[in-house]
C-alpha cells in the first residue's frame, strides 16, 4: 500500500496548487477563522475529502474513505456525548431563582438564552445521532465507501474533483449547533451577572455600586474575554491556509 498522507500530494496536483496559492499574512489568517474556520478549517475538512476524491489508487482511495469514515464517526459520538451533557446543563438553569440579589427579577431574555441554547445542544445530538445512523448503514452495503463518496463529489475543475461546498458545512452542522448551544449558554450568564450589579429594592444607591455581585460581574467578564481570545487564537492556528504539507 501505498505510504501517501491523508493531506499530501493529490496525484501530483496538490502541490503545484499550493505553490499557485498566495499566502496570507497572519492578520488574514486569523480573519480567517470566520469563514468556517471556528468549526470547518480547510486544513481539517476540506482538504481531506479532496485527498480522497483525487486520489488515482482505487484501494488507497478506500482505505483514505475508511480512515474518514471511522474518525468522523469518533467525532460525531463525542459530539454528542458533550451535546447531551451540555443540555442537562442548560436544563438545569430553569432551577436558578428568579430573584436576583439586588431584588430585581430575571429578565425574559436570559430565559431566553438558555431555553434557546438547549434547542442548540438537543439538536446538535440529533444531528450527531443522524449522521452517525447514515454512515452505518451506508458502511452495511457492499457499494457503502463508494456511495458515500459520491455523495460528496461536485463539479469538476482544473482536471480536479471538488467538494461539494453544503456537504463540507452539512458534516460540520452537529459541532456548529454545539458551538451555539456554549454561546447562548454564556450570554445568558453574562446578562445574569450584570444585571445583578444594577440599583433595585434590596441594592440602594447610597451603598454604592462595588458590592459583591459587581465584583463577581467584572470577574467573570474578564475570565470569558481571556478564554475567548485564547479560544480564537487557537483556532486560527488551525484555520491557518500555510499549515506545510
Amino acid at each position: 500500500m501505498s505510504t501517501q498522507p491523508l493531506l499530501g500530494t493529490i496525484s501530483g496536483q496538490s502541490g503545484n496548487r499550493d505553490e499557485g496559492r498566495s499566502q496570507p499574512g497572519s492578520l488574514a489568517n486569523f480573519l480567517s477563522i470566520f469563514h468556517g474556520g471556528i468549526v470547518a478549517p480547510d486544513s481539517t475538512t476540506l482538504d481531506s475529502l479532496q485527498a480522497i476524491l483525487n486520489e488515482s489508487d482505487d484501494a488507497l482511495r478506500d482505505d483514505l474513505t475508511e480512515r474518514w469514515r471511522d474518525h468522523k464517526l469518533q467525532e460525531l459520538n463525542f459530539v454528542g456525548t458533550v451535546g447531551a451533557l451540555l443540555a442537562a446543563c442548560l436544563s438545569s438553569t430553569g432551577s436558578w431563582p428568579d430573584v436576583l440579589d439586588n431584588g430585581r427579577t430575571q429578565p425574559w431574555s436570559i430565559r431566553a438564552c438558555w431555553y434557546i441554547g438547549l434547542v442548540f445542544a438537543l439538536f446538535a445530538v440529533l444531528t450527531a445521532l443522524q449522521q452517525s445512523l447514515r454512515l452505518h448503514r451506508l458502511s452495511a452495503h457492499r457499494e457503502g465507501l463508494r456511495w458515500i463518496r459520491k455523495s460528496m463529489t461536485g463539479e469538476k475543475r482544473g482536471g480536479e474533483v471538488r467538494v461539494r461546498t453544503w456537504q463540507v458545512y452539512a458534516w460540520q452542522a452537529s459541532l456548529v449547533f454545539l458551538v451555539a448551544a456554549v454561546v447562548c449558554l454564556i450570554a445568558g450568564i453574562l446578562v445574569l451577572v450584570w444585571v445583578s450589579t444594577e440599583f433595585g429594592p434590596d441594592k440602594k444607591p447610597e451603598d454604592g455600586w462595588w458590592d459583591d455581585s459587581a465584583k463577581m460581574a467584572v470577574t467573570f467578564t474578564v475570565v470569558v474575554v481571556v478564554s475567548l481570545v485564547m479560544f480564537l487564537l487557537t483556532q486560527a492556528t488551525l484555520a491557518m491556509d500555510g499549515i506545510k504539507r
